[in-house]
């Protein structure tokens, strides 16, 4: 024999005998109890020896074990070993112990019974012969048929012992994953004096949470099966009480789901049992997707997350991102066979690769519409000027500095970067609607510059780009790297189209922290305008505090009560006040500047206005409102417009421009002191946890 000398029954070597009796042991192989017990469907059929050749082939080739048991002479107790298969190439086979039994007690007692293949969702029994025994391992006969009996509904997957946690009353108990099916998990347990497992409530539910000693994969509510083993050691069944949990808050306006064609695939190494997992997509969206599998072999948890996930697209390009599994759903499909459906929300993607996914779903809806496309330049500044929306007052404000604002603009759509996003309707090539949005705040996104051609169309055409803008935003907004919290837009009162919209929707919400709207006045503060250099006795400008803000923050909720200080990243944090944005760098990458400067104007150490300066590239916006001083006027007693131009003069040395806008709020402010102004802009801001209400209200509005 090549792998075990036959030896006789009374033969076994001395060393057997030092082996503890604890080897011989009985093993649960019931994994499937149900409390109540539910039915099962068993189907018996017939394994050829050929076959299970190739099956214990396999088997070794994984460097897996078969289960060996034999029976008791006289009680009929079954008792099982592992055993791992060596090469089976003909009618014989030998299995090595995995842990060396006591050769002597189990031939006293015990006569062998027969061998068990475990196959996830089948038993293949073996009613082999023993040919010899001994202390390495054991030697059969395989017989010409086996039996192989389906008694599992859902396939197993064994796990690599991930750490779990259960909590049930304030009560931590630890253990580690074994095995799971998206209908059970099986988890083993050793005895602590911190939990000791009398204090389980076999009645009530637990939570269970699985980790991989770094990052949460799994949490969710299961009830107990059962529990098996001694007093040292338990083993438990569990069963996830629910198939759906609620990832984000629950949404009525929804993103439109899309059957393509090719149906993509997703690809991932599954975070239980690091086993690749290839499904087939049904239907996709920005936000997410839905799969199915079949019932038998379905591997997707609700709740489980999933770190690393390939959405491929035909081996031809593919997007990487973090997800989770949001719910599992039975049907049965036109051949009446039991499928599983199974919805996956992105938790988080590279900003250019959801881009990419947005760009190609929106154009499988609408042809004419375009995100983020290669724009020739040369095109887009026709339709800015045929389409009015660089009219002549505002051509004369940027006309001296049109180079500047080229290489400015040329940078902002023809580079990849995480700060700016441009939507074009286009047909045949020429562009005859536009937007864009600036990611101009930590958390916050500026929409500008929406305009469409004059024609019969315009109207269809602005609504549809606002429409997409929408659906952009809601499938965008979820994802921590697009960093979108907050949605806002300035717009002048008299522009009927932004009015309408922006202007519609926050009257019909009437809820300011949801969507709020705050009235500036705008003006240009010329470097040569004549004003006094000097702030008068008792008035200084400093760089503000975090008591300042704070100052500013009470003023705002009296005053307003809405969302822009939130948006404008103007409430105060803690006390370290720092003149760096965090978006500086962002912005450095695409070669363009963005800075942020917080002053504060006292008399007698009073706070009477905070003025923010931001500092970025001419004509970014093209009002500069993106480079320019806002003031916000917290206490007006003894505050005169001399010296609010006192203190924009001693600021504007850090402009390079001979004249830049300010925006001054509260509007009420400039009125009662008779501040000259040329304009006023409405600043709407849209707290993205509430999409339902934008759209809602955007749709009585058409």
């Amino acid at each position: 024999m090549d792998y075990i000398e036959k030896v006789k029954e009374n033969e076994a070597p001395e060393a057997s005998s030092k082996t503890s009796e604890a080897s011989l042991r009985i093993i649960d192989t019931d994994l499937d109890g149900l409390s109540p017990p539910q039915k099962v469907l068993q189907t018996d059929k017939t394994v050829r020896r050929k076959s299970l050749a190739n099956k214990l082939n396999h088997i070794n080739f994984k460097d897996e074990t078969v289960c060996i048991n034999f029976q008791h002479v006289r009680d009929k107790q079954i008792i099982s070993f592992y055993g791992t298969p060596q090469p089976c190439f003909g009618n014989h086979l030998v299995c090595l112990w995995k842990n060396e039994p006591n050769i002597n007690q189990l031939l006293a007692a015990y006569q062998f019974h027969n061998f068990i293949i475990n196959d996830s969702q089948s038993i293949i029994t073996v009613p082999a012969d023993l040919r010899s025994i001994n202390h390495r391992g054991v030697c059969f006969t395989l017989p010409e048929k086996s039996s192989q009996t389906s008694s599992r509904k859902t396939k197993r997957f064994s796990c690599d012992n991930l750490d779990v946690k259960l909590i049930q009353n304030s009560i931590i108990f630890s253990g580690l994953l074994e095995e799971f099916s998206p209908s059970s998990l099986r988890i083993k347990m050793e005895y602590s004096p911190a939990a000791p497992f009398q204090w389980i409530n076999l009645k009530d539910h637990v939570n269970l949470i699985v980790s991989n000693g770094m990052d949460t994969l799994y949490s969710g509510e299961c009830s107990i099966l059962k529990i098996t083993g001694s007093s040292k050691k338990k083993k438990a069944i569990l069963q996830p009480t629910h198939d759906t949990i609620q990832r984000f808050n629950p949404k009525v306006y929804r993103s439109n789901r899309l059957e393509l064609t090719p149906s993509p695939d997703i690809l991932f190494n599954h975070p239980f049992t690091d086993k690749l997992v290839n499904l087939k997509v049904i239907d996709l969206s920005g936000s997410g997707l839905s799969v199915e599998d079949d019932e038998d072999s379905s591997v997707l948890l609700p709740g489980m997350i999933i770190p690393t996930m390939t959405l491929n697209f035909a081996n031809s390009f593919n997007f990487p991102c973090k997800a989770q599994v949001v719910y599992r759903k039975a049907f049965e499909d036109e051949n009446n066979k039991r499928m599983i459906k199974c919805g996956i929300a992105f938790l988080d993607m590279k900003s250019d690769d959801h881009i990419r996914l947005l760009s190609l779903l929106y154009q499988a809806k609408n042809k004419n519409f375009y995100i983020c496309n290669d724009i020739d330049m040369d095109k887009l500044w026709d339709f800015f000027f045929k389409s009015g929306f660089i009219y002549p007052k505002k051509y004369s404000f940027i006309h001296e500095n049109k180079k500047r604002v080229r290489a400015t603009y040329e940078k902002l759509y023809n580079n990849d970067s995480n700060i700016a996003r441009h939507f074009t309707w286009q047909r045949k090539g020429e562009i005859l609607g536009h937007m864009s949005m600036l990611r101009f705040y930590q958390n916050t996104w500026l929409i500008q510059h929406l305009a469409a051609i004059m024609s019969k169309d315009q109207l269809k055409v602005g609504i549809e780009i606002l429409n997409q803008i929408g659906a952009y935003a809601y499938d965008s907004h979820r994802l921590f790297s697009s960093h979108m919290d907050y949605l806002i837009c300035y717009f002048r009162p008299e522009n009927h189209f932004p009015n309408h919209f922006f202007g519609g929707v926050a009257k019909n919400i009437q809820d300011s922290k949801i969507c709020s709207i705050d009235t500036f006045a705008y003006f240009h503060f010329h470097k040569s305008t004549k004003s006094n250099q000097e702030l008068p006795a008792n008035w200084h400008l400093e760089k503000s505090e975090f008591n300042d803000l704070s100052d500013l923050e009470n003023f705002y909720e009296h005053q307003s009560g809405g969302l822009m200080l939130e948006a404008l990243d103007l409430i105060p944090e803690d006390m370290e006040m720092s003149d760096h944005h965090d978006l500086s760098s962002e912005y450095t990458k695409v070669k363009l500047k963005r800075e942020r400067r917080l002053y504060s104007l006292k008399y007698d150490n009073e706070v009477k206005a905070v003025l923010m300066l931001n500092i970025s590239n001419f004509a970014v916006n093209m009002s500069d409102l993106t480079n320019c001083i806002s003031i916000f006027a917290i206490d007006s007693e003894n505050l005169t417009t001399e010296i609010i131009y006192s203190s924009v003069y001693l600021l504007s040395e850090k402009y390079k421009e001979k004249k830049f806008p300010i925006l001054l709020f509260p509007l009420a402010f400039a009125d009662t002191h008779s501040l000259k102004y040329e304009k006023t802009y409405n600043l709407w801001t849209l707290n993205m946890q509430h999409t339902d209400d934008y759209f809602k209200n955007f749709n009585y509005l058409i």
